[in-house]
């Protein structure tokens, strides 16, 4: 079997959890549950996903170590020689689709120098295991949710019985090539895990919790916190409901405010990301969960992705209350027409009172759009460069729709010949297009990019109301320096 180099071992394994190196020294927002992109202001997240299987694989009685090569700046001659000090026999793997190509050229180049077992997690091989195996140098993924299934599988690779093949294809959530008779194996899906609260909290001790950061924390690092998992939505363009699953599955308010006090006892971290589209949809969860927060006067800032429909003001006061300060709406669209068509089931007059709501509650407020979903022209482009003036959100980020692998979104572009491109390196949504619409080229979609962000942001209101905003150096500096990046990003040539 493909296991048959590693070393002899009497105790449970040593292994490496890696966010590999850009071999460009570029960075990328990554995570297990998301579909990746390049940063552009900055930022730096954290690698929450690996620390929870670094959790659980500790708690298994494993040896396990993390290497978050991104965030440390290694290169690859670095990395390799850390490799050679750890002597992993398994390497586990987060990659996403804009840097699987990267991702596999550099656990190619770790099995050069040592034998390990190398394990891919994340949603572009969930979505393309038989594609993500093909590769040499990668001899399993595992699908979706992937805590349970890792334990399995090193459970299983501990052993080190080549013969016992039949054993390999009852793990649940698995693909794999059997070196013995060369057929692609993909097994039963694996359920998702539930109760949530009964994984261990992501073992950030593994991590180098100085290095993330963000624009909007100005200097202070950041943790992220996934309170949710699983999405009920039917967009076409996102992966997070066939990762994660349909069902929303929310763990308890008590273990989500222990995990924030443990980050900020253990780590000393009190600005917090929470990783999850579904804060706000059971309001007496929240409700319950902020009380919490205010009880026991656990002081820290945080911010949140939310749905347009999913707020009220009496919940945004009392966010604001227990330290909320920026909510992300995924707005995507001016158009309703473009909105009905990709399936996001919201309404423009939902966006419209959400970002008023929030304002009117002392939140911030970042709008998301995209460009280049089904049925965009120019006129629809007009429509939101329009709509995101009128509604006049504090922030926005507009990104290029990318027909990710396992979405419905690649399905339509595929059957309608409307992907430019098939290299995964280039598909990010910042500044980069791998699809035409009907009527528009990917080169079109680019420049209305760009130019939705320069409308919005070069306007005398926006740059006044930012300078009344900003009262202290630390965010001052940050933000100028997010800002440079952005506009690099606008007027530089493709």
């Amino acid at each position: 079997m493909v296991y048959s180099k590693i070393e002899n071992v009497k105790a449970k394994m040593r292994v490496l959890f890696l966010n590999p190196p850009d071999l460009k020294r570029e960075k990328f927002m990554k995570e297990i549950g998301r579909c990746g992109r390049r940063a552009v202001a900055g930022e730096l997240w954290p690698q929450t996903g690996l620390a929870y299987l670094t959790a659980v694989v500790k708690d298994a009685g494993f040896t396990p170590a993390l290497i978050d090569a991104m965030a440390e700046n290694l290169s690859l001659n670095d990395l390799l020689a850390q490799i050679k000090k750890f002597k992993p026999q398994a390497v586990v793997a987060n990659t996403s689709t804009p840097t699987f190509k990267n991702d596999v050229t550099v656990l190619a180049e770790i099995k050069k120098v040592h034998p390990a077992i190398t394990i891919l997690v994340g949603t572009h091989c969930s979505a393309l295991p038989q594609e993500s195996v093909s590769h040499p140098a990668v001899d399993f993924v595992i699908i979706n949710e992937a805590e349970d299934t890792i334990v399995e599988l090193l459970d299983y690779l501990n052993k080190k019985d080549d013969s016992d093949t039949e054993s390999l294809r009852r793990i649940k959530g698995i693909a794999f090539n059997d070196t013995n008779t060369g057929e692609f194996i993909i097994t039963e899906p694996r359920p998702y895990i539930e109760p949530l609260d009964r994984l261990p909290f992501p073992a950030r001790e593994f991590l180098p919790n100085d290095r993330y950061h963000m624009p909007f924390f100005g200097r202070h690092p950041f943790a992220t916190v996934i309170p949710t998992r699983g999405c009920p939505w039917q967009c076409i363009f996102c992966r997070a409901g066939k990762v994660w699953g349909r069902k929303i599955r929310v763990r308890s308010p008590e273990n989500v405010i222990a995990e924030i006090e443990q980050i900020i006892k253990d780590i000393g971290i009190r600005h917090i990301v929470f990783m999850t589209d579904s804060l706000t949809l059971n309001k007496k969860w929240l409700m319950e969960f902020l009380d919490r927060i205010l009880t026991r006067n656990l002081r820290f800032q945080w911010i949140c992705n939310s749905r347009v429909d999913a707020v009220d003001l009496e919940m945004l006061r009392l966010m604001r209350r227990a330290g909320c300060k920026l909510i992300s709406y995924g707005v995507e669209s001016g158009n309703q027409q473009i909105l009905d068509r990709a399936k996001k089931a919201i309404r423009l007059e939902d966006s419209l009172r959400a970002i008023q709501l929030t304002r009117k509650a002392g939140i911030l407020s970042m709008a998301y759009f995209i460009l280049g979903l089904p049925g965009e022209n120019n006129q629809t482009i007009q429509d939101t460069l329009t709509f995101m003036k009128r509604i006049n959100p504090d922030y926005i980020n507009v990104h290029i729709a990318t027909p990710f692998p396992g979405t419905e979104f690649y399905d339509i572009a595929k059957q309608n010949n409307w992907l430019v491109s098939t290299d995964w390196a280039d598909y990010e949504e910042e500044g980069s297009a791998v699809v035409r619409t009907e009527e528009l080229s990917a080169e079109e979609l680019i420049a209305a990019q760009r130019r939705a962000m320069r409308e919005f942001y070069i306007r005398p209101r926006w740059v006044i109301r930012e300078i009344f905003r900003l009262r202290n150096h630390s965010p001052i500096s940050a933000r100028i320096r997010a800002g440079l990046n952005v506009i690099r990003t606008l007027f530089k040539s493709r």
